[in-house]
């Protein structure tokens, strides 16, 4: 399925920290989907593991929006809430193929958004 080759040629040119960065996000995003409650042979939880690696990469990704300028460090969390979900639109338009990492992004971004501004507040903190 190919993407938008607007977003593709848009993102990397006018977000490049971000683009990089929600590139990382939507791996992450795509192993929480995957690994959610399973275990290794050993007993070690896949789930939390993968969760704990999309925390870092939504951290680094609301660094990059900073540094892109597309938010400023002033800007109250549900600012940046908003324009992660409008860049997230965007990159989703150009990279369509990551449907699981979009889907667990609608579970956590949309579905229970109080809790994913208080996670992205305590990630500022």
């Amino acid at each position: 399925m190919a993407g938008s080759s607007y977003y593709q040629k848009l993102l990397p040119l006018q977000y490049p920290h971000s683009y990089n960065a929600m590139t990382k996000l939507v791996v992450a995003m795509a192993k929480v989907s995957k690994n959610a409650g399973k275990k290794t042979f050993f007993g070690k939880d896949k789930g939390q593991e993968s969760y704990q690696k999309f925390i870092e990469a939504l951290r680094v990704t609301m660094q990059s929006l900073v540094l892109d300028k597309a938010v400023v460090e002033s800007d109250d969390t549900e600012s940046i809430y908003i324009r992660l979900g409008e860049l997230l639109e965007m990159f989703s338009m150009a990279h369509p193929n990551w449907q699981d990492a979009y889907a667990f992004s609608k579970t956590f971004f949309v579905d229970d958004k109080p809790s994913a501004l208080a996670v992205m507040e305590r990630l500022r903190a």
